[in-house]
């Protein structure tokens, strides 16, 4: 056996064996079945994406999990608290979840921002799309349960984006089809 030989040979079972060795980063949440489960912040939540595609947990910590596939989803479940305190509870109190949902989503996403309002969706939820410099546009929506705020945040496929239509009304739909998209799988999520 030659040299070159052995040298493909090794780095042919190396290619086998290593990927097997490999371990995924270890995971802040639980997974029991087909459900996510944060460990502090106090929600769960089913699979929004098919393991079929290569769908998965990307990343996690105490307050937030990362789903992503093949297809290019990007799926973000987070939970943030707010204290009693806060300028957030006295918007609460005074001017009601909208109001104070809005301010909020105004604080982390800027003033650029159209906020909608679903008074029956979990006591109150607002969505809207927020637009990266460079990225895909981003459905968002949050509710308040207790004392947390909870956002999801999904993003549009990027095959939808290049073979949609461009013209206005195509543009509209796709959002309001995005912002939709957040709404039901806010929805989905178990608060504790």
């Amino acid at each position: 056996m030659t040299l070159k030989n052995a040298t493909i040979g090794f780095l042919l079972v190396a290619a086998v064996v290593l990927p097997g060795c490999a371990t995924a980063p270890p995971l802040s949440g639980s997974i029991n079945g087909p459900n996510y489960a944060s460990s502090q912040g106090g929600f769960s939540v089913p699979f929004p994406v098919s393991a079929e595609v290569g769908g998965g947990v990307v990343s996690d910590g105490p307050d937030s999990v990362t789903f992503h596939d093949n297809w290019g989803s990007r799926i973000t479940f987070s939970s943030i608290p707010f204290k009693p305190q806060s300028s957030m509870m006295a918007v609460l109190q005074s001017q009601g979840r909208e109001r104070a949902l809005a301010e909020f989503a105004k604080r982390q996403y800027g003033d650029e921002i159209v906020v909608h309002y679903h008074p029956d969706t979990l006591d109150g939820t607002i969505s809207f799309i927020f637009v990266r410099p460079v990225g895909p546009r981003t459905g968002v929506a949050m509710f308040i349960h207790g004392a947390r705020v909870y956002v999801v945040e999904t993003d549009m496929l990027p095959g939808v984006q290049l073979l949609a239509l461009n013209d206005d009304q195509s543009q509209h739909d796709r959002q309001v089809w995005l912002e939709g998209r957040a709404v039901t799988l806010a929805q989905t999520m178990d608060v504790k």
